[in-house]
């Protein structure tokens, strides 16, 4: 299958894009149950692990750079095996994407459409997913870059609540200790899921050379904007009153107020659909490849139509709901940890073992 090629700077923001999902409006909150107003700590903490774990992957793939993560698998373990063994990392890829276009349909159905079907919903989102997340990677790059520069005003209307500020409320640090801090890690490290991305698209970039700067800058990116948002929320309300709200960001954005406009909220939250779609179509997107290398199909167009199509009609007849979508979120999370923590380790040393015995049979 053609390689077409991404820059860098699309590389990055396409792995930052990938990370910044819904739930960033529900970070402080979680933060806050586990570690107080420490939570900031939490982030930075959970931001050296996933920085870590970013660079092994990066390591693994550089392994053999000319091939994407199916293609490495059939080279590593054989034709059938290799297949059989890529397809729950694919599956991890379906359901992650999946719960994140869920997630994001409750969201509009809780303030936008209250009275429309969840099904209907996700059918109005899934068509540009589906013409979109279609193309090739390179397009999916740019579609991260364009959608970067046209949200990044975002994170500076958070700047607006400070005037009602009490920085108080972070003081002093580590008042109950570092363990609430290491018990917050666990909810940051999956918002900081999305960079197993580097698996399918590292093939495709242009400085390869470049690629463990290009995971580092793009996490460093998304923790910088976790720790604002959250500091943001725990000076502007008191470390009781956040655990009261589900997503505190959404409250704090309703202080927000102009003149010539009203509910800055939901204008915030309809442009941060777009945020989110940086998420969900590259999920889509490098399932269908991966799934079409599989096949040794040439086009993905297909499989992201029967994917859009089998979680339509899931979801018509579950109807799930905001308990369901926490839920599954969850395992989804769980499946992150698995491919982005375990595999990467597995790999290299597989590959290490790999190599030594070919050098020995040469």
């Amino acid at each position: 299958m053609k390689k077409l090629p991404i820059s860098f700077l699309q590389f990055v923001l396409l792995v930052h894009g990938m990370q910044v999902g819904t739930g960033i409006l529900s970070l402080p909150r979680l933060l806050a149950e586990e570690a107080g107003t420490d939570g900031w700590i939490s982030i930075i903490l959970a931001w050296l692990l996933n920085s870590t774990f970013s660079v092994l992957i990066v390591l693994v793939m550089r392994q053999y750079p000319n091939d994407s993560l199916s293609e490495l698998f059939i080279r590593l373990f054989g034709k059938i095996s290799g297949k059989i063994l890529i397809i729950p990392i694919l599956f991890h890829f379906i359901y992650f994407g999946w719960n994140i276009w869920l997630n994001t349909s409750l969201y509009v159905k809780e303030y936008f459409l209250p009275t429309t079907n969840i099904a209907s919903i996700m059918f109005i989102i899934g068509v540009p997913i589906y013409f979109i997340g279609s193309k090739h990677i390179q397009v999916i790059a740019r579609y991260s870059q364009l959608i970067f520069y046209m949200t990044i005003w975002m994170s500076l209307v958070m700047l607006f609540p400070l005037k009602e500020a009490h920085y108080i409320h972070l003081v002093p640090v580590l008042k109950e200790g570092i363990m609430p801090v290491i018990k917050g890690i666990v909810p940051t490290v999956y918002s900081f899921l999305g960079y197993e991305v580097v698996y399918f698209v590292y093939p495709h970039l242009k400085q390869k050379e470049l690629a463990i700067k290009g995971v580092l800058i793009a996490s460093t990116l998304t923790m910088m904007i976790y720790v604002f948002v959250t500091l943001v929320c725990f000076v502007y309300f008191s470390p009781y009153e956040i655990s009261s709200y589900y997503q505190p960001v959404l409250i704090l954005l309703k202080v927000v107020e102009f003149r010539f406009l009203e509910r800055f909220d939901i204008i915030f939250l309809a442009f941060y659909l777009l945020v989110v779609s940086k998420a969900m179509i590259p999920y889509t997107s490098t399932m269908a490849a991966g799934t079409a290398q599989l096949l040794g199909i040439h086009s993905h167009k297909w499989i992201v139509f029967i994917y859009i199509v089998a979680a339509l009609i899931f979801t018509y007849f579950m109807q799930p709901s905001w308990m369901n979508s926490e839920e599954w979120m969850k395992w989804a999370g769980y499946s992150g940890i698995i491919v982005s923590y375990c595999l990467p380790i597995m790999l290299l040393i597989y590959i290490y073992f790999y190599k030594m015995a070919r050098r020995k049979v040469a």
